[in-house]
């Protein structure tokens, strides 16, 4: 049996940057799956008002009721409910390294979506790409945050070159530079491989949140690449059109957690009751086989709420 959680919350950032697109990502599934009531928290702006965008994502995606809290409390308040606040049955959403880790000590007093890191983009190229666009980009996801990570692998050393380049004229002209250049900084490489085989291996290595390919034949490529949130096929692919047009939620795995987890979805809003209803002939069919299994492991309580049944 499928059923709807009762209650889910949603925390929206509001430091950096206006997210609206992530109200939308993360309240939309949740309205499919049928949740009636959706808590979403986000942290105010200086002089105490909530992003017009923000609030208007909210209004159209179906968000109940909103609160103008932000960071590990505000996780907290939704994990254990306060005056206020509600208590809910599932937090998504991303955030800092706070709300992260806020997330991972609340978990099991309350389901979350995952422990999401910074901004992820893997570019897997050849030489049929344009440097040009493969730069802009890496720095479409750069610009997030000074721990985002940009990486490029690809099979020519000229791509890889001439990639450096137009990042560097880039940083000078976009408007959070200085964010791009830590990130840069700190998590941005650039790998030359000796074959498309190689590239790929690094790629599922790597694990990223997003991952372009960029290639003469970017399906077949496509069907080698097993650890990625979300795949970006060809020159006219855009990570952006991801985040805010193309369908797929873009709330992704991070942290190499692509080997095993997957995007946000309906799914994640919904549970699942097993049902079982034996009728006495179905028992009597199978009940030696069940005793059978209790006492090897000695629970004979377990096999005598059998026999009881088949006592004459």
């Amino acid at each position: 049996m499928v059923l709807s959680l009762d209650i889910s919350g949603v925390y929206v950032p509001g430091g950096k940057a206006a997210y609206p697109s992530s109200v939308l990502m993360n309240v939309v599934p949740a309205k499919v799956a049928g949740v009636e009531r959706i808590v979403m928290v986000t942290p105010p702006q200086k002089d105490g008002s909530l992003n017009a965008g923000t609030l208007v994502a909210a209004d159209i995606a179906g968000v109940t009721e909103v609160y103008k809290v932000g960071g590990a409390q505000a996780i907290a308040a939704m994990a254990f409910g306060t005056e206020s606040i509600p208590k809910v049955d599932k937090i998504t959403g991303p955030g800092n390294i706070f709300v992260a880790l806020a997330k991972k000590a609340c978990f099991g007093h309350v389901s979350i979506d995952s422990i999401a890191g910074p901004s992820e983009i893997l570019v897997i190229a050849d030489e049929t790409a344009n440097p040009k666009w493969v730069a802009a980009d890496l720095l479409s996801q750069a610009e997030h945050d000074e721990m985002a990570s940009a990486i490029l692998v690809t099979t020519s050393e000229e791509i890889a070159k001439q990639v450096s380049e137009e990042i560097d004229k880039f940083v000078e002209i976009l408007e959070r530079k200085e964010i791009i250049q830590k990130s840069l900084d700190n998590y941005g490489y650039a790998f030359v491989a000796e074959s498309m085989d190689a590239a790929i291996e690094a790629a599922n290595a790597i694990a990223s949140e997003h991952c372009e390919i960029i290639t003469a034949n970017p399906f077949e490529v496509m069907t080698k690449v097993k650890n990625a949130g979300a795949l970006f096929l060809g020159h006219y692919s855009s990570e952006p059109l991801g985040d805010y047009f193309a369908g797929p939620n873009h709330i992704l795995p991070t942290n190499q957690t692509a080997r095993f987890f997957s995007p946000l979805s309906v799914d994640d809003f919904v549970k699942k009751t097993s049902i079982i209803a034996y009728s006495e002939e179905g028992l009597r069919a199978v009940y030696k086989d069940v005793e059978r299994f209790a006492k090897e492991e000695g629970l004979t309580a377990h096999a005598n709420s059998i026999t009881v049944r088949f006592e004459s």
